[in-house]
């Protein structure tokens, strides 16, 4: 996930784009009752994609059940307060203004920000816990080994958790990869190789070290931060 500013940056780069080209219309009652409408109609379509990209943006980071979605469906398909289109996305704009003064406030929270610090914890001290292991010649690679796949599944529960995905099986590494692999998030290779080590961790943590070497774990260590790597880009 991009960092905190860098999204709350684009949310208001969002909504300065749902106000250009914009005035406001009084109508002829003078009642307050006007509408905004866009200067070069041209232009029209562009506001209306970039309203559609605020209302996927707040389903991605506010999330897709949350109030801020819904509001911003709500009052585009409704036009504003039944004024026009142009007032509808403007106050897409709005919402999305309105949401960004919330996250700063430490009000609520961009979706999956939790879960995808996760991540770099785990790149960090699991892997460097990790290497301890490797380094003390009277423990047994198997230890290394199960913290390797332990360290992925956790990784990988963090991804799915970032994404917003509904993982409908019972939560195991090979579940996570097959999900994420459905979704095209990692590749066919990919996944095969996060398989493979959770294929070791598990003959690790049953005890069939006859196959557990030392310099495999070391390989498995190497390969484990190769896959976290991907993972952690997947953040972007």
């Amino acid at each position: 996930m991009p960092k905190q500013e860098n999204v709350l940056s684009y949310a208001r780069s969002l909504a300065e784009s749902l106000r250009e080209g914009l005035e406001w219309n009084p109508g002829q009652h003078g009642d307050g009752r006007g509408w905004w409408v866009i200067r070069d109609h041209q232009q029209l379509h562009t506001l209306m994609a970039n309203a559609f990209a605020g209302m996927d943006f707040l389903r991605q980071y506010a999330g897709p059940d949350s109030f801020w979605t819904s509001r911003a469906a709500e009052v585009y398909q409704n036009k504003g307060n039944n004024q026009s289109t142009e007032s509808g996305a403007r106050a897409v704009g709005d919402v999305l203004l309105t949401w960004v003064g919330q996250v700063e406030a430490g009000v609520t929270d961009i979706v999956g920000a939790r879960a995808w610090a996760e991540v770099d914890v785990i790149s960090t001290d699991m892997m460097g816990q990790v290497r301890r292991l490797l380094e003390d010649n009277q423990t047994h690679p198997a230890a290394a080994i199960v913290l390797c796949g332990g360290a992925l599944e956790s990784a990988l529960r963090a991804v799915v958790e970032g994404r917003g995905l509904e993982l409908t099986e019972r939560p195991s590494l090979s579940a996570y990869t097959r999900l994420l692999r459905r979704e095209e998030l990692i590749t066919k290779q990919e996944a095969k190789d996060l398989e493979q080590v959770g294929g070791l961790r598990n003959a690790a943590a049953h005890g069939q070290f006859n196959e557990l070497s030392r310099e495999r774990a070391g390989l498995m260590e190497q390969q484990t931060n190769l896959l976290l790597s991907k993972l952690t880009d997947l953040q972007q």
